[in-house]
């Protein structure tokens, strides 16, 4: 009888412990993680990280159409303090059979983004403003908080590591007030009726750290495209994928004396002139 009442005290013991640490635990939803992970990257140093665009797109003129698949494949290394990216990038062209070697040197200094770019042994420099206080607010509601994301029941493996999966859709509104809200930095994509588009995102974030380890975005369209004097330019399709590979490991970004010393271009000139050259 004293055995059955002592093992019965025990399993009431063990059965009340787990009840209250179930109570105490806090529930994970794709905002708690969203959260972590900002806060988390917030506190990096640096990342290492590939990064992949592909895009099909076509141009229709006089009832002609051509298709312009294009891809940019590359790495990416970037530290927080300087704010410096790099970008070790090639682009590639079906059409043309083109493919170019591309270094982009990206600075943020004071209220303005300062973007250095190298083919061929050329450099080019263009200045735009930065981002403010309201403009990071605006991003980071629209994307940073989490609340429109819905977390997999079941987490994958990158590797022996363990990740959450999250994913939403962006329509194409959600897109033109994130553009807006970027100001100058949208220079190009604000001209185009982003109502046509929706996107598909999906966010990997390791579960141990509460790192990123990879951002996919899915771009599509259901418009007509743009029409710049008779061509109708159309993307179809746009993918875009980081993975991350390292943190912590970078030290110093240093920008090339020669794209330091390159001419300043107007942003804004280089794009009329490049829609000019598209519509010919």
């Amino acid at each position: 009888m004293r055995k059955k009442l002592v093992w019965g005290l025990v399993a009431s013991l063990i059965f009340s412990s787990a009840a209250l640490g179930g109570c105490g635990k806090k529930e994970v939803t794709a905002e708690s993680i969203v959260q972590q992970s900002n806060e988390t990257m917030e506190k990096a140093k640096s990342f290492l990280a590939d990064f992949n665009m592909d895009m099909e797109m076509s141009m229709t003129s006089g009832g002609q159409s051509v298709d312009m698949d294009m891809a940019m494949t590359g790495t990416m290394q970037a530290t927080q303090d300087p704010d410096v990216v790099y970008m070790d990038m090639t682009m590639t062209s079906g059409l043309f059979g083109l493919s170019l070697d591309m270094d982009i040197y990206t600075q943020a200094q004071e209220d303005k983004i300062i973007t250095y770019t190298g083919i061929a042994g050329e450099w080019m420099k263009t200045e735009q403003e930065g981002l403010s206080k309201s403009n990071l607010a605006e991003l980071q509601k629209m994307f940073g908080s989490g609340k429109e994301m819905t977390l997999d029941e079941q987490t994958e493996k990158i590797g022996d590591k363990e990740v959450y999966v999250l994913t939403a859709s962006i329509s194409g509104e959600e897109l033109e007030k994130v553009m807006s809200a970027m100001g100058s930095m949208a220079n190009g994509l604000d001209s185009m009726d982003l109502s046509q588009f929706q996107a598909d995102t999906c966010m990997k974030v390791y579960k141990d750290t509460m790192l990123p380890a990879a951002i996919t975005l899915d771009m599509i369209t259901t418009g007509e495209g743009m029409e710049v004097d008779g061509v109708v330019t159309k993307i179809e399709k746009m993918t875009i994928t980081v993975d991350y590979k390292e943190f912590d490991t970078i030290d110093s970004i240093e920008i090339p004396d020669e794209a330091l010393a390159a001419e300043t271009i107007d942003p804004n000139a280089l794009l009329q002139e490049t829609e000019t050259s598209q519509a010919q």
